[in-house]
């Protein structure tokens, strides 16, 4: 999300360096652009429609807005325009949304074909069938491109194509897109027909590149998102609903790699496509079943010799691409040797998109629920651990409770089905997430929450429930309960809007590995003070207590190795011993068998 945010402001960028000390789009910004959306829900709630169309209207003419907030609110105000019976408008919005989308994102994006689609049937009902016609005709060359000539959506384009070419009297041509949409041969015949993406496996331009570089990272995935029609993995789901979708990634990590980082392309360093050297990159998508998901899983722990997998599930405003790449990044980074695995949910990644995440999170945490009981019964994991970020806490706690609700009368020191249950930056209502977590406390060996007192997108999220605090707030408003480990973890600093402060620190990965490695309670960790006021006992994170890639280091010696880690440092001292310039490396495997020492009980 921070690389989004700094695309914005990269783009003028790019052609004069003056624009480039604007910097990122602020996060007071932001947060405006948001509440004036919740100003328009107010306004359409009280039945002023008028008054709506007047807001959005206003900001999308704003020469400060910015490109990718002016097209959130075209895809606000054209379906406004619609209702209200104004349809040309609404044809005039859908067209310059799908302007923004080209000039954004390329002029062959599978996205395209939806609003160019809706462009034409708004023109249509206002009986101007030339321009209807442009845009479906438009439309209809994306869904050649990417789409199956066997779908409903493609039909459906032709048919639309010939009412509007009966409108212009140009009955030669209805009469051939009609004949098109209802004859399945004659419209898969045609030149170029698409021939649909269901059950293969799609491929970045990227893949043929050798494999000097970078890594690759096998990453597991399930989703409720709808899936596009696009031949690229990343535009293979959208931010619609759909039917829970199974399937594999390849995810390469370039060698060039920070901890913490989703290295992605950058206008700024004149970087127009994805480059595995330097980029994070969705090299396959390959979607499976249900049982060959489950049977890979399996096979490909066994093939590891591991026990072990988390399931991460995302926050607001994430593609499906993004949070795989997040989903690769914390297993590469943890030297993670299990089965990563994502859960996506349908977000629209837009940052006004916020009310419509709302709207569909919470459905997809009964889809999540089924997912989870699956990977706990069949994936060949032994240990199951589950972090979620932001609103996708939303979506986990209510699959837990449900969970929690069924093996409720169990005897009493039945195992918990999860090691770790990690809630970061939760964006949910601090005072009912309370009650949940007291609830779901049985299925896992620890909860913890990870808080923050400068986490803005939280901050923001309070302003529009009416003030009502959030459970990933830190500070004086921090949650404390018996059932979970509060961990205020302000000291990693302010992260804008993107507060991804769990996967962006080494320090916080650092946490994250030793809960995974041995369960340990907080005071055993690193960087954490015990701290405590009247309701309770909580700890903050010290990030001068805590050298997080000396600990991390520390920590994959201990898990890979156990007491013979010493060994393997020792045994590093001594062949570095005499020889020059090592004085720094000298002292670097020195604080690792520091905090190795600690670590094995030596």
């Amino acid at each position: 999300m921070p690389d989004r945010c700094f695309a914005k402001a990269i783009i003028a960028a790019a052609m004069t360096v003056m624009f480039m000390a604007l910097g990122c789009l602020s996060a007071s910004a932001g947060a405006a652009d948001i509440l004036l959306m919740s100003r328009v829900r107010a306004e359409i709630a009280r039945g002023a429609s008028d008054s709506a169309i007047a807001l959005l209207e206003a900001a999308v003419k704003d020469p400060a807005t910015g490109a990718e907030v002016r097209l959130a609110f075209l895809g606000e105000l054209a379906p406004l325009y619609l209702s209200a019976g104004k349809f040309a408008d609404a044809g005039e919005a859908f067209g310059y949304e799908a302007e923004l989308t080209a000039r954004l994102n390329g002029a062959d994006h599978p996205s395209l074909t939806t609003i160019y689609e809706a462009a034409g049937d708004a023109y249509a009902r206002a009986g101007d069938g030339a321009r209807a016609v442009s845009f479906f005709t438009h439309a209809l060359r994306i869904d050649t491109r990417y789409g199956d000539c066997a779908s409903e959506a493609t039909a459906r384009l032709h048919a639309r194509l010939a009412r509007a070419y009966d409108m212009l009297g140009e009955t030669g041509k209805a009469d051939r897109h009609r004949g098109l949409a209802n004859d399945l041969a004659l419209r898969c015949a045609e030149p170029g027909a698409g021939s649909g993406t269901r059950g293969i496996t799609v491929t970045s331009e990227a893949a043929s590149a050798d494999s000097g570089g970078f890594t690759r990272v096998k990453v597991f995935y399930a989703t409720d998102r709808a899936r596009t029609g696009s031949d690229r993995p990343n535009d293979f789901y959208g931010g619609e609903r759909g039917d829970l979708d199974f399937g594999t990634l390849e995810v390469t990590v370039p060698r060039v790699h920070k901890p913490g980082a989703v290295e992605a392309p950058s206008l700024a360093r004149l970087e127009w496509r994805e480059n595995p050297r330097r980029h994070f990159v969705i090299m396959t998508l390959t979607t499976l079943s249900g049982d060959e998901l489950f049977a890979d899983m399996a096979e490909t722990l066994a093939g590891r010799g591991a026990e072990e997998a988390f399931v991460f599930v995302h926050g607001y405003n994430v593609s499906f691409a993004a949070a795989a790449k997040r989903t690769a990044q914390i297993a590469y980074d943890l030297n993670f040797d299990g089965a990563p695995i994502l859960y996506s949910w349908p977000s629209r990644a837009s940052l006004l998109s916020y009310f419509a995440d709302e709207a569909v999170v919470r459905l997809s945490g009964r889809h999540l629920r089924g997912f989870l009981e699956d990977v706990v019964a069949r994936s060949g994991a032994k240990r199951v651990h589950l972090i979620a970020h932001s609103m996708g806490n939303r979506a986990l706690i209510d699959a837990l409770e449900l969970m929690a609700a069924e093996r409720r009368g169990m005897a009493d020191g039945a195992a918990p089905m999860f090691e770790q249950i990690i809630f970061t930056a939760p964006d949910e209502d601090a005072g009912l997430f309370a009650e949940m977590v007291r609830s779901v406390r049985p299925l896992a060996r620890r909860l913890t929450l990870y808080t923050s007192d400068q986490d803005l997108a939280l901050a923001t999220s309070r302003e529009l429930h009416g003030d009502a605090p959030r459970a990933g707030e830190a500070g004086e408003k921090i949650l404390i309960a018996d059932a979970i480990d509060s961990i205020d973890m302000t000291g990693l600093g302010e992260d804008m809007l993107g507060h991804s402060y769990f996967a962006n620190d080494t320090s916080a990965l650092t946490d994250i590995l030793w809960l995974f490695w041995n369960d340990t309670a907080p005071d055993g960790r690193c960087g954490m003070q015990p701290t405590a006021d009247s309701r309770g006992r909580y700890w903050v994170f010290d990030t001068l207590r805590c050298d997080g890639p000396v600990a991390m280091s520390a920590l994959t010696l201990a898990r890979a190795k156990g007491q013979a880690a010493l060994v393997t440092v020792d045994r590093a001292l001594a062949e570095l011993a005499g020889r020059p310039n090592s004085a720094d490396a000298v002292q670097e495997w020195r604080a690792i068998r520091g905090v190795l020492a600690r670590i094995v009980g030596r």
